[in-house]
Order: structure tokens, then sequence, then C-alpha cells
């Protein structure tokens, strides 16, 4: 009875985790673009019906998750019931936190790169102008490259817990644990 009712609490605290980097995922997509559109208003854009707009927005909150997700997986290693003591759980609750930062720390360079780098190999092109006037080709252009590039950059990513910084045990050795 006693690992179900555990199982059921790591349950509950990794789906609050989830919910709450889910969240905060999508408020740095909307931060970012909104950063990066100073010239435009997305939410008066999007009131208007700039299906643009909304695309690209989509796009960014996606690959933010794409990326973000490879990041969440590390809180399933923080819970290991035959091993378990409160210094090693709180030691690998950390650096769960820590990579999952550094995970959505790189989604978010990642997509504002891609954007700068498109934005650099499309002479001639003003996408924001483009994307406030409602050019949904253009706007198309500018999700494929986030997505392609965020895609990558998630697969070439989700072996990151195997890092030895982000080890638990690492650390563990380093503060005289183990």
């Amino acid at each position: 009875m006693a690992d179900i009712l555990f199982s059921f609490v790591v349950l509950l605290i990794q789906l609050f985790l989830g919910i709450l980097f889910a969240v905060l995922s999508v408020y740095f997509a909307l931060r970012l673009f909104d950063v990066m559109t100073e010239e435009i208003d997305e939410i008066a854009e999007l009131k208007r019906g700039n299906i643009a707009v909304a695309l690209v927005l989509f796009t960014i909150i996606v690959s933010i998750a794409t990326i973000t997700s490879q990041g969440i997986q590390q809180f399933e290693n923080i819970f290991n019931a035959t091993t378990f003591s409160l210094p090693m759980f709180m030691i690998s609750f950390i650096m769960a936190i820590v990579q999952l930062g550094v995970v959505l720390l790189i989604a978010v360079l990642t997509i504002y790169t891609a954007i700068k780098v498109l934005d650099t190999l499309t002479v001639g092109i003003d996408e924001l102008k483009e994307l406030k006037k409602g050019n949904i080709a253009v706007a198309l252009l500018i999700c494929a490259v986030i997505y392609t590039v965020s895609f990558i950059v998630a697969v070439s990513i989700s072996g990151i817990e195997n890092l030895l910084i982000f080890q638990p045990e690492t650390l563990a050795t380093l503060v005289g644990l183990k």
C-alpha cells in the first residue's frame, strides 16, 4: 500500500512540475516573440484575425515545448523508491530543475537565433512588415525554419541527462554525500 501511495504522490508531483514548466514555456515563447517583434502588437493582430502572426506564435510555442520536453525527462529519475534518501532526492530535484532551466534557455536562444539567421538570409523581405500585413507565405517560411531547427535541437539534446555534470551522483560526490 505504501508503494502505491508513494507512486501516486510521485505522479502528482511530476504532473504539477510538467504543468508548471509548460506554462513557463508558453510564457517565454510569447515573451520571446514580443521582444523580437516590437513593431507588432501581437494581441491586436490576433484580435484582428491575423493568421500569419497566429501561425508564428503557434510555432514558437510548439517549438519551445518540443525542446523543453527533453528536459522534463530528468524528473523521472529523481524518484527511485528502492534507493530513496532525502539528500539524494534534494540533489536530484535541484539537478533536474537546473537541467530544465538550461534546456529552456537553449530553446529560447535557438528560436531567437533561427529567426535572426532567416532575417539575414531573406534579403529584400521585411518579415515583420509582411507578418503585420498577414502574409501567410512568409509566416509559413518562418514557421518551417523555427520548427525544423527546434526539432533538430531537441533530438540533439535528448541525451543531456547523460552528461556527467547533470548526474546527481556527481554533485553528491562533490558535496561529500557519497
